[in-house]
């Protein structure tokens, strides 16, 4: 029974995960995977404090953290990470931006 119940995750995790795409990268250590969601999710896995601006609104996001963004009826968005060397990127709405444990702010403060 035990043997059948692992082989059942481990198959879910697999066909899960054969449904996911990842979009190219828009800057080193940060993760853009598409969503069926109708917002944009955004998790701050570093451990620096983000400051994003998106359209005017700015967005901050401690350590550890997250947030969901209704688009607004846009298809993409841009994100300009305040204080980064690159001035904006754009991801689909239907997104999941993850910045990852190694992610570090390159600009001047």
């Amino acid at each position: 029974m035990k043997l059948i119940q692992k082989l059942t995750l481990i198959l879910g995790f697999v066909s899960s995960a054969a449904f996911a795409v990842e979009y190219k990268s828009p800057l080193e250590h940060v993760k853009v995977l598409s969503t069926e969601l109708q917002t944009l999710s955004i998790q701050n896995l570093s451990s620096e404090t983000l400051k994003i601006n998106i359209y005017g609104e700015h967005l901050t996001l401690p350590p550890a953290s997250g947030s969901q963004i209704d688009c607004k009826s846009h298809h993409n968005l841009e994100l300009q990470i305040i204080n980064n060397n690159q001035d904006y990127f754009e991801v689909p709405c239907q997104s999941r931006v993850i910045f990852t444990e190694l992610f570090m702010n390159e600009g001047e403060y």
